[in-house]
C-alpha cells in the first residue's frame, strides 16, 4: 500500500503561513498554552487563578486554536485515504513506558502537567516560542526554542542509554 505523506516543506510553509495570517487578523501572536489555562478555567470554577488575564476572556482565539487541534487531526487522519486506528502504541517508547494501558495513561497525564507547567514557567509553549518568537526573531524566544528542543534531545539520549 503506498502512502501518501506530504513534503516538509509545504508544511513549514503553511505553519508560517498559519502565524501570519493568524496575527493578522486576531492581533496576538498564535500559540496554545493560554488555551490550556482557559480550559482549566472552565473546569476549575472556583480557582482565582485561572480567571485573571486572557484566561477569563470566554471567546479567546487561543482556545479555539486549541480545540481545533485535535479537530484537524482527525479531519486529515479521516480524509488520509489510509486505515488508521486509536492505539496506544508508543513506538521506541513501548520498551521503558510502563505496559499496562492505566500506568501508560498516568505517565501521559503526568508528562502533560509537567509540559503545562513548563510552558507557563518559560512565559508561553513550545508553539509560542518557536514558530512565533522565531518568526519575529525574539531573542528570549529564541533562547527558550533552543533551551526546549535541546533538553529534548539530551532527554531522549539518556531514555535510551
Amino acid at each position: 500500500m503506498d502512502v501518501f505523506v506530504w513534503n516538509p516543506w509545504f508544511g513549514g510553509f503553511m505553519m508560517g503561513l498559519f502565524i501570519i495570517l493568524h496575527f493578522w487578523m486576531i492581533g496576538k501572536p498564535a500559540g496554545c498554552s493560554t488555551g490550556y489555562g482557559n480550559i482549566c478555567g472552565i473546569v476549575c470554577k472556583k480557582i482565582s487563578y485561572f480567571h485573571q488575564g486572557e484566561y477569563s476572556e470566554k471567546n479567546n482565539p487561543k482556545l479555539w486554536l486549541l480545540v481545533g487541534i485535535p479537530i484537524g487531526g482527525f479531519l486529515a487522519a479521516a480524509t488520509s485515504g489510509t486505515p488508521w486506528q486509536l492505539s496506544f502504541d508508543m513506538g521506541m517508547y513501548n520498551d521503558i513506558l510502563p505496559q499496562s494501558f492505566a500506568a501508560k495513561g498516568i505517565w501521559l497525564i503526568f508528562g502533560g502537567i509537567l509540559l503545562g507547567f513548563g510552558a507557563r514557567l518559560a512565559g508561553a509553549c513550545t508553539t509560542g516560542h518557536a514558530l512565533v518568537g522565531g518568526a519575529m526573531m525574539n531573542p528570549p524566544s529564541l533562547l527558550a526554542a533552543a533551551i526546549f528542543f535541546s533538553s529534548a534531545i539530551i532527554t531522549t539520549q539518556l531514555l535510551f542509554l
